[in-house]
């Protein structure tokens, strides 16, 4: 009896340690997040032979129940500062606190900023003083481009970020158009931000001599650091309505970032680039943003970028062919040291040409790219046969993007052919069986076709594939059953299976007015309006402190039609945000046209 009672009074008190052991405190629930995000989408631990689990050890333990928020931001600052890595940042608001895993960070505490405005401030100047212009300084996209002569036949150009592909496509033509009789051109990427990697390619395409693979991609897809998507290949390739292949002078430094220096990739490939200045940042990967459950935010670069070679320069920097910086001297007297080196550089003369033969090594064919030319020509059946004839060929001659795929899903159902966008994605779930999204688009478009069955399954597939690790996989986990339910069960369904979800998915709070607010716009792409109001109104009812969701719901009524009910809702809006720009606009112009 009494050997009983002790095994008892064991499990008893094993049972209030396990418990006790489960209940972390605020600041270790905090840190644990942050530690298990980067543990499973953090891609480049491998690039940087960083032993992550070794960091929890040492930095675990320093956070205890008596951590007080500055020791804490302290301590994750420190492990995450380890990465080396200027896209992994932590903030708060309250205090205002701000860090950097990288360089950046480093270089920024120098120069000893008062405030976050004066730090944008310097990275929003121009590197070169107007003095080195010798003709009419052009700027366009609101001074993200600025072009002019900085010598004779010497062109130049500075861009700060990239953005809008139809704009920065005409841009970059007018200035190739500007420059098409110079002996040489300055590019320059020095104070560059970064952006969208799509518009570093297309400036770099006017350069190109012929097609060069530059660059390979791939993302975190699972739990082990070495688990990646299969890779995405870039190429430049001669394309543009202007172009140059005379010699090119590219300056980067530290503040070239993220696209810019993915850019550098592009160029430092063609043989009659140069590149001149310094290392640029050494941030390449895509990154995403995350909160902590105490309202903190953080990002984490999920993806890895390695050059034509498979090198990694993430934490190094794309190197210069020639280095020279500006002095602080040289900074303080408006003076540009790197490019009067450049335009000294040019007329002494063309330099050597930069030869780059592995860039050759690796051409393949996009079978996306060849399929989305077939559809536009022939059948869909007589396209797909083609796609399924391709891929007899050589694996290493060709390559399937499961983006360009997807893309090519989405622009024909957009242009209404169902038909040919199902069996696009249906190519592109067998080519990339583990795509959860390609799963619910396919459920989407069988629901189109009436085909409700078939429907049902793919986004129960969509759903059992979904790891729910990415913070837009957390929000699919819900949008996946809201689809399902309107497209297969009709919009009093949906109702009752919002309602179901807010009982029975406590976290569901946290992404259900930016989940239903998605669905709305989807919807509208659709042009299935009433169904979009009938998304908003349910918004609006649960979330009636919300400005933004009015604002939605006035558009929703304003593209169907009904200004009355626009007008109502936009005027909510503003009464909640009295700064919400959009309905001011769209207030005066609705009352304008009474």
């Amino acid at each position: 009896m009494r050997e009983r009672f002790f095994w008892i009074g064991v499990l008893v008190i094993f049972s209030l340690v396990l418990a006790h052991a489960q209940e972390l405190s605020e600041p270790e629930k905090n840190f644990e997040y942050l530690w298990k995000a980067f543990d499973r989408n953090y891609a480049l631990f491998g690039a940087k032979s960083v032993d992550w689990k070794a960091l929890y050890r040492v930095y675990r333990p320093k956070v205890t129940p008596q951590t007080t928020d500055d020791e804490l931001f302290e301590i994750m600052s420190n492990m995450l500062g380890h990465l080396n890595d200027n896209h992994v940042r932590l903030t708060s608001e309250k205090p205002f606190r701000i860090y950097f895993a990288g360089i950046l960070n480093e270089i920024m505490s120098k120069k000893n900023f008062k405030s976050a405005s004066e730090a944008r401030q310097f990275l929003n100047e121009r590197p070169v003083p107007e003095k080195y212009i010798k003709s009419e300084l052009k700027e366009r996209m609101n001074g993200l481009f600025a072009f002019g002569w900085v010598a004779e036949g010497i062109g130049y150009f500075h861009f700060k970020g990239f953005g809008n592909i139809p704009l920065s496509t005409a841009v970059i033509d007018e200035i190739l158009k500007t420059f098409k009789d110079a002996k040489a051109i300055i590019v320059d990427v020095r104070k560059n931000s970064g952006g969208d990697d799509r518009v570093g390619k297309l400036i770099a395409d006017r350069f190109a001599d012929q097609k060069r693979l530059y660059m390979i991609t791939y993302t975190r897809n699972g739990p082990s650091y070495d688990d990646f998507s299969p890779p995405k290949y870039w190429y430049v390739k001669p394309d543009g309505a202007h172009r140059f292949t005379k010699p090119i002078i590219l300056l980067t430094n530290r503040f070239s970032i993220s696209a810019a220096e993915n850019f550098a990739l592009a160029m430092r490939v063609l043989p009659h680039v140069t590149v001149v200045g310094d290392l640029t940042s050494g941030v390449f990967a895509d990154v995403y943003g995350d909160t902590l459950p105490n309202g903190w935010q953080f990002g984490v670069s999920y993806k890895l970028f390695v050059d034509y070679s498979g090198f990694c320069w993430e934490g190094i920097g794309v190197p210069p062919d020639l280095r020279i910086i500006n002095t602080d001297e040289d900074i303080q007297k408006e003076k540009d040291t790197v490019l009067e080196f450049a335009i000294e550089l040019l007329n002494s003369g063309p330099p050597a040409s930069q030869e780059e033969p592995g860039s050759l090594a690796n051409i393949r064919e996009s079978l996306a790219k060849s399929l989305r030319a077939n559809i536009e020509e022939e059948s869909i059946d007589a396209a797909v046969a083609g796609f399924h004839e391709d891929k007899k060929r050589d694996p290493e001659t060709y390559y399937v993007d499961a983006e360009e795929m997807d893309a090519l899903g989405d622009d024909l159902f957009a242009e209404g052919k169902p038909e040919e966008a199902l069996e696009v994605f249906k190519l592109n779930a067998k080519e990339h069986p583990d795509l959860w999204w390609t799963y619910q688009k396919l459920g989407k478009i069988y629901a189109a076709l009436g085909k409700t069955e078939s429907s049902s399954k793919n986004y129960d597939e969509a759903r059992r594939l979904n790891p729910k690790s990415y913070p837009w996989e957390k929000e699919a986990e819900y949008k996946i059953q809201l689809e399902k339910t309107l497209f297969t069960a009709g919009p009093s369904a949906l109702k009752k299976k919002f309602d179901q979800l807010r009982k029975t998915h406590p976290n569901f709070a946290e992404y259900a007015e930016r989940v239903m607010n998605n669905f709305g716009y989807e919807l509208l792409s659709m042009k299935k309006n009433e169904e979009a109001i009938a998304v908003f109104k349910m918004n609006v009812e649960t979330f009636p402190e919300s400005w933004n969701v009015y604002d939605s719901l006035g558009e929703a009524y304003m593209i169907n039609g009904d200004k009355k009910l626009a007008l109502e809702n936009y005027e909510k809006s503003l009464e909640l945000n009295p700064q919400n720009t959009n309905g001011k606009n769209m207030v005066e112009k609705l009352k304008k046209n009474e």
